[in-house]
């Protein structure tokens, strides 16, 4: 099994946070890594992204969310061949917000080249770091 993660502390409320991380219709706007989304980030979703790092491809995630606090997006092939899981953990401490982001890939395909990149820890902290960014900003405006 492969475990990459990122963290951050944000000064923004909770709130805020989930708001970014669930606005489907502006995670292409700001640094998110994404190109492309279709469908809609909600429990039990289902959507399809395009981002920079996987080549042009559509990865089709299942979404399920604990609405602010805890949100996984998972893509698996089939007979448990490859399992893809990105968990986004959002905590508040001390009037700020700790945000995690877990990605696991998992199964005997795990270990092929392509379906886990040495990127993969840098592109999760890009993410962090936009998400921070946008989040701080978005808290000062209102």
């Amino acid at each position: 099994m492969e475990y990459f993660a990122s963290e951050a502390l944000i000064s923004a409320r909770p709130s805020t946070v989930w708001e970014v991380i669930t606005d489907a219709g502006n995670l292409t706007v700001w640094e998110s890594g994404i190109s492309a989304i279709d469908g809609e980030l909600r429990h039990g979703g289902t959507i399809r992204i395009k981002t920079a790092d996987a080549g042009g491809r559509s990865l089709r995630l299942r979404v399920r969310q604990l609405p602010g606090e805890v949100m996984t997006w998972t893509s698996s092939l089939p007979l448990g061949l490859l399992r893809r899981v990105r968990t986004f953990t959002l905590s508040p401490q001390d009037g700020l917000t700790h945000f995690t982001v877990k990605e696991q890939v998992s199964g005997p395909l795990a270990g092929f080249p392509g379906n886990t990149s040495p990127d993969t820890g840098h592109t999760l902290n890009d993410y962090v770091t936009a998400v921070m960014n946008r989040a701080e900003l978005l808290d000062r405006v209102s």
